[in-house]
């Protein structure tokens, strides 16, 4: 019953950024500036205002947060040792395994969550910022590691990508207000009101018109099992450490939907300034942003 009305508008909405960008409705630059307004403005916005209008008393925030680091870790470890006896070496050893754990947190998570029935909405935000601390650091450490040993210039650059990114400064200043119990004036709340209800459209828009126009080209197979790691193998790490820790229902639907994530569109421009393999890269994008319908097609229907 959860599954038509959640999943399948979003679907939609990602399918009619594919078919206008097939027909090449969208000007030049649109939809790079769209990015940029959904990364730097309309996400950030939703973040913060999610958290500031937030009903308190949700904040069991230590158990979910651990799962999803800890799959997170596993996920790590176990596409490292899959990498290797599936003979990817040098440089795409890196772009590989942040292929197989990264998941787009921002354009389908976080938009997936806010949609979802029953689930601890407060609880999934705040968890995104720490959570989003390590997906970045972890990629740029594998990615600089696999082409030559970390040095003081990859860790600048790591704390770098990490106290510019938009959601995790939005995430802390929003948990810092939602925490303090602090309000904001209520003609700017209704002003970011406005702003955060752009911010699903047009990160859905965006992803329909990526899987138009990003290469799937290389070692296709690499790509396929990278995007498969991501979608099926990853949510199933989680649900074994959800089980552990005895999470609740809700919970639990959280850590699956942000592990199923199909694997996040900027690692691939991370992987081109660093120095990674850019045909994996783009190959697990698209694959697993197809794949990861049906794996959270699964979650919404059984879970």
């Amino acid at each position: 019953m959860v599954l038509l009305p959640v999943l399948a508008p979003i679907l939609l909405v990602i399918a009619l950024g594919a078919f206008l960008e097939w027909r090449r409705f969208f000007g030049p630059g649109f939809v790079a500036g769209a990015n940029r307004l959904t990364y730097w403005v309309a996400l950030p916005v939703l973040v913060f205002h999610s958290l500031t209008t937030a009903a308190h008393g949700e904040t069991e925030v230590a158990g979910l947060l651990g799962v999803l680091v800890g799959a997170t870790w596993v996920g790590i470890a176990l596409a490292w040792v899959l990498a290797r006896s599936i003979g990817v070496e040098g440089p795409s050893v890196g772009t590989w395994i942040q292929a197989a754990f990264r998941g787009n947190l921002t354009f389908v998570g976080l938009p997936l969550l806010l949609t979802l029935p029953d689930v601890p909405r407060t609880a999934a935000i705040l968890a995104l910022a720490p959570l989003l601390v390590v997906y970045n650091g972890m990629s740029v450490i594998l990615l600089l590691a696999s082409r030559a040993p970390v040095d003081r210039s990859s860790v600048r650059l790591m704390l770098r990508e990490l106290v510019r990114n938009p959601i995790i400064l939005a995430s802390v200043l929003g948990g810092a207000w939602y925490l303090l119990e602090l309000r904001v004036w209520l003609p700017l709340e209704l002003a970011l009101g406005q702003v955060a209800k752009m911010a699903v459209p047009l990160a859905l828009l965006s992803i329909g018109s990526a899987l138009v126009t990003t290469p799937l080209q290389g070692n296709v197979r690499w790509a396929m099992l990278a995007a498969c790691f991501k979608s099926i193998a990853s949510p199933l790490i989680g649900l074994g450490l959800a089980r552990l820790a005895q999470l609740d229902p809700g919970a639990t639907r959280v850590v699956l939907v942000l592990l199923a994530c199909p694997t996040a569109g900027i690692s691939y421009t991370m992987v081109r300034e660093l120095g990674g393999d850019q045909a994996i890269a783009a190959g697990t994008i698209v694959i697993s942003t197809l794949l990861s319908a049906l794996s959270l097609a699964a979650i919404l229907t059984w879970v």
